[in-house]
C-alpha cells in the first residue's frame, strides 16, 4: 500500500505494549504508510478529523480518559484501525474502555507485541481493504 499523505494513506492508531515498544511500532508503521507519526497527547481535539493519513502513538491510560469524558478526539475517534498491540501479562484495565471502543466500531484488530512487521502490514492492510470495501486483491 505505501502510499504518500493523500486519502488513500491510513488513519492509525496503535495501543499497549510498553511505551518504547509501542512507539517503535509506531515509527515504523508510520514510516511504512507514509504518513505521519503523532503522539496521542499531541492530538488536538479540532472539529474535524485530519483527511489525510496518520499513525498515532496512543497510551492506554491517556485513551482510557478520552473515552470516559465522551469519546476521544475527532482524529482518533474518525481512525481507519486500531492496531492494539497484546501484552500477556494483564495491563488491559485502563485501555479497556478504547479497546471496546474501537471494537464496538469494527476497527480492532490485535496482535503479540513481537509479531514480524511483514505479518502485521499483511493483516492491516486486509482489514482496510475490508473497511473500505475493496475486493481481496485489489489494491486500495
Amino acid at each position: 500500500m505505501n502510499v504518500a499523505g493523500n486519502a488513500a494513506a491510513p488513519r492509525v492508531v496503535v495501543l499497549g505494549a510498553d511505551g518504547p515498544l509501542r512507539a517503535a511500532r509506531a515509527d515504523r508503521l508510520a514510516a511504512h504508510y507514509r504518513v505521519p507519526r503523532r503522539a496521542a497527547a499531541d492530538i488536538p481535539a479540532a472539529p474535524h478529523p485530519p483527511s489525510t493519513g496518520y499513525v498515532v502513538d496512543a497510551a492506554p491510560g491517556l485513551l482510557a480518559r478520552f473515552t470516559a469524558a465522551g469519546g476521544p478526539p475527532p482524529a482518533l475517534a474518525c481512525a481507519d484501525l486500531m492496531v492494539h498491540l497484546r501484552t500477556v501479562a494483564g495491563g488491559a484495565g485502563a485501555a479497556h474502555r478504547a479497546i471496546r471502543y474501537y471494537e464496538a466500531r469494527g476497527v480492532l484488530v490485535g496482535f503479540r507485541p513481537d509479531v514480524p512487521d511483514e505479518e502485521l502490514y499483511v493483516v492491516i492492510e486486509a482489514a482496510l481493504r475490508e473497511r473500505r470495501g475493496t475486493p481481496p486483491g485489489a489494491r486500495p
